[in-house]
């Protein structure tokens, strides 16, 4: 007995790194997940395609964030590349995540424009699957506000 739980006691520094490999893995899956789910939420115009990688939180933000690309006279949008920077797995439930996106927008001239930002995911682990709760763009000027003080949305996704 005292054998195995002295194997124990080895492996579990091996386990602890493996769980936060494992995290990473998880993190990128719902990242890259959420952007396809963006271009197919914003073509069907139905943004539930999105919940399942969003907290309820974010999950209205986003609703915004394509609304906002209609009223500008997109019709469609493409990730047409995704860089990872650094991901940092900050706690058990809680996560941070540095992409670089390069998205094409499509207007109903068919003209197309093309943006590469750096994003800062945060992301929170809600019963054991991995959630974006917030996305900046700190790269990017502050964004103007409406009339109530609220800012208004990112007009890019």
């Amino acid at each position: 007995m005292a054998r195995v739980f002295a194997l124990l006691l080895v492996a579990l520094p091996g386990l602890a790194a493996c769980g936060a490999s494992t995290d990473v893995g998880q993190i990128k899956a719902v990242v890259e997940r959420l952007d396809h789910e963006q271009e197919d939420a914003f073509a069907a115009n139905d943004p539930t395609i999105m919940e399942d990688s969003l907290t309820a939180s974010h999950f209205a933000n986003m609703v915004q964030t394509n609304e906002a690309l209609k009223q500008e006279g997109a019709v469609g949008i493409r990730l047409l590349k995704l860089e990872w920077g650094q991901i940092d797995v900050q706690s058990s439930t809680s996560a941070q995540a540095e992409t670089w996106e390069t998205w094409e927008e499509t207007d109903q001239s068919g003209n197309t424009v093309s943006t590469r930002d750096r994003n800062i995911y945060k992301l929170l682990k809600i019963g054991g699957s991995w959630k974006v709760d917030a996305d900046s763009y700190p790269d990017k000027q502050a964004q103007p506000a409406d009339q109530s003080g609220s800012p208004v949305p990112a007009p890019g996704p």
